[in-house]
């Protein structure tokens, strides 16, 4: 995938100017020029590589098969079968499935809200068919190369998009916001099938058009996407360590937005990307380790206390937000007598594990322990040594967390497969069993977001006690296995 970063493609909205123009930032729409050209290119080779195997083939073959009208027509109607089968399998998968809607912060939860005028065509049906062959083509089919089948729908999206974005009615229609969300979406998809984290260029184009709108046209399903497209944002400035501008854009007027535990974990979370972002800056110097530089009475030397004490204090607004959550959404552990042979032979750390309402809790909790994890680490190098300790036992404890969270996310699986064909068995409370509806979420959504808690563990793993961080790389190693990637 291109790799281009527009003009603006930092980690706010849109530049000061865009805004008083009040139009999209050139910075985003040239990077779709870009795209298209690189892409078109891309696919050119594609082609010119079929047709060379195409005639190797026809060469080789003593009787080349000849294609007559009806078995043309046959082909052609399979074609259109599979955009069906697409659609149907990421709608009725990854789109409609059960939750707790006060875990939510994405946006493919919303889409149902606009199928009823989905027009063909149009930059949200084209978007929404590239991001499910994309999927589809991975799970069903089972294809190493899931953008081929998926380049002309996502080629055609973009042409579209520019078009809305150009227009005046469409650039402030709820269709092309979703359509730029999806094309964030298919670009972050192909990047984590290939350990990759994607440029925040599309979801930071969706944040330019919701400052454009009018507080009158702001409605609730806006609202919604204004928190998804922020976690969208957060993610990529704490992974980067880059710095989040809140004066500006979609970071204004919170109070109106709907309030949830999920959407809260995120305005924390700014804090922790802005506090990342100046310890990035800081002189190497500054930045002591504390298992190396320890003087004789065991205390840090040189220890910058500003930025010490600014990570403490984001990380007692981070232990807040645990006081805030709903009691429903605490976990239960459960003993290994209770849980199936397969999960403990699949990979379970101790003799236990943790059940959650759903994936989707699960996953907000873990993101919870990685921001978490990422200001302790930094606590754990700059302070002194009972700070370090203190922070050490910390880190432990939420990396327990993650580990207990591993069954119920992947329950038995180990290899990769179609998710409707998998057999796989899910821990549950004791005399109950795992619902339908988590087999199913947990297939789409389970290992996918552990992705970034597991690497994160690695990160931390001078803390960890012995044996604890050998066992969370084989799980790293099985995710990569399962998802056919190359773990970063």
């Amino acid at each position: 995938m291109p790799t281009y970063l527009g003009q603006c493609d930092e980690v706010r909205p849109a530049c000061g100017k865009c805004v008083k123009a009040n139009r999209v930032c050139s910075g985003y729409t040239d990077g779709f020029d870009l795209v298209l050209r690189d892409q078109n290119q891309t696919a050119k080779l594609q082609v010119e590589r079929r047709q060379k195997k195409t005639r190797e083939t026809q060469v080789s073959e003593a009787q080349p098969r000849q294609w007559s009208p009806s078995s043309t027509a046959i082909l052609s109607s399979l074609a259109e079968a599979e955009e069906t089968h697409a659609l149907s399998f990421f709608v009725s998968t990854f789109v409609f499935y059960p939750r707790d809607t006060s875990a939510d912060r994405g946006f493919l939860e919303l889409l149902p809200l606009l199928f009823g005028n989905l027009k063909q065509n149009s930059p949200l049906s084209l978007s929404l068919t590239a991001a499910s062959y994309v999927l589809f083509g991975k799970w069903e089919r089972r294809l190493k190369d899931v953008e081929t089948p998926a380049f002309p729908f996502h080629a055609k999206a973009l042409k579209a998009t520019i078009l809305a974005l150009q227009d005046p009615v469409e650039s402030t229609s709820d269709e092309t916001l979703m359509a730029v969300c999806l094309l964030g979406f298919y670009e972050a998809s192909i990047s984590a099938m290939n350990a990759r984290i994607s440029s925040p260029r599309h979801f930071n184009g969706a944040a330019a058009l919701i400052k454009q709108r009018l507080s009158g046209q702001t409605n609730e399903l806006v609202k919604k996407l204004v928190i998804a497209v922020r976690n969208n944002i957060i993610f990529r400035a704490i992974q980067f360590s880059l710095p989040i501008d809140t004066t500006s854009g979609i970071w204004e007027d919170s109070d109106t937005l709907p309030q949830s535990p999920a959407a809260l974990l995120d305005l924390i979370s700014v804090d922790v990307a802005n506090l990342l972002a100046t310890a990035a800056n800081q002189p190497s110097s500054l930045i002591i380790d504390i298992t190396q530089e320890l003087n004789g009475r065991g205390e840090v030397l040189n220890e910058p206390h500003e930025l010490l004490t600014r990570a403490k204090a984001v990380d007692a607004n981070l232990a807040k937000w645990i006081e805030m959550i709903p009691v429903h959404w605490i976990p239960h552990s459960v003993s290994a007598d209770d849980i199936p042979q397969s999960v403990i032979d699949a990979g379970m750390y101790g003799d236990k594990c943790d059940i959650y309402p759903d994936i989707m809790i699960c996953s907000t909790f873990n993101d919870w322990r990685v921001v978490r994890l990422k200001v302790l680490g930094l606590v754990a190098r700059l302070g002194s040594n009972d700070s370090c300790v203190a922070a050490m036992r910390t880190i432990q404890r939420l990396v327990d967390g993650i580990s207990a969270s591993i069954p119920f996310s992947l329950g038995s699986r180990t290899t990769p497969g179609p998710l409707y064909e998998m057999k796989v068995e899910y821990p549950s409370l004791p005399g109950c069993t795992a619902s339908k509806a988590h087999h199913t979420t947990a297939c789409a959504y389970g290992g996918w977001y552990l992705f970034a808690p597991l690497k994160e563990t690695m990160n931390v793993a001078r803390y960890l006690r012995a044996g604890q961080r050998e066992w969370l790389n084989l799980q790293l190693l099985r995710l990569a296995t399962m998802f056919d990637v190359e773990p970063a």
